[in-house]
């Protein structure tokens, strides 16, 4: 498989305390109370984040969105992933000053985005969502069987974890997609299909591509 532009990865735990996972259920419950759930914020990034780029580009080139409102999209993103790391049962702790503390998102910018193309991906980015949606509910199931491995042992086995960070990567994936920051569709795959071009800080401008490598 073609290595995609966005890589995503999460350390495996040695010990997940059942302290934290009570923090969470907390935190669920005062979220619910509110009528705020994980899939609200995600949807809403969905729809917002196509408009966001749209506007964007509307008043400036593709060369100058990517540079200067990429970094930052990125590093929303980046804290994203991290609390969903967190609520995911990836990592044990949320990041203290930089995302990076928990886990590892990499993002090779890219591409001739136009206001149109960014509202296109509110259609285009469906057919992910869908699949995404469906196996975010037999997530839902392999969160319980591993909260409750969690309870009993304080550890996480590594299928379950494997599919719960197979989730993460994918909606990261299409959350960029859906800002415009990359051209690549997200893959029907768990796969971190990663490759040292898409770490290694690049800058790359042709007639019709230009390719940045965002860090934290």
């Amino acid at each position: 498989m073609q290595a995609h532009p966005v890589h995503f990865h999460v350390p495996f735990p040695t010990r997940l305390t059942r302290l934290q996972l009570l923090v969470r259920l907390v935190a669920f419950v005062a979220l619910g109370i509110l009528g705020i759930s994980f899939g609200t914020v995600f949807l809403c990034a969905f729809f917002a984040l196509p408009a966001f780029a749209a506007v964007r580009l509307g008043a400036r080139s593709a060369n100058a969105y990517l540079a200067d409102d990429g970094p930052r999209v990125a590093h929303a993103l980046r804290w994203f992933a991290a609390v969903s790391a967190w609520v995911g049962l990836l990592t044990d702790r949320l990041p203290a000053r930089s995302a990076a503390e928990t886990v590892e998102l990499d993002l090779a910018t890219g591409g001739r985005p136009t206001a149109s193309s960014a509202i296109w991906r509110v259609i285009a980015g469906l057919p992910s969502a869908l699949v995404l949606a469906v196996l975010g509910f037999i997530g839902s199931f392999v969160w319980l069987w591993a909260a409750l491995t969690i309870l009993f042992r304080e550890r996480i086995g590594r299928g379950a974890f494997h599919y719960l960070e197979g989730l993460q990567r994918w909606s990261v994936r299409l959350l960029a997609y859906q800002a415009s920051l990359v051209d690549a569709y997200p893959p029907f795959s768990f796969e971190d299909t990663h490759s040292a071009t898409s770490v290694q800080p690049t800058s790359a401008t042709t007639s019709s591509t230009t390719a940045t490598t965002v860090h934290p």
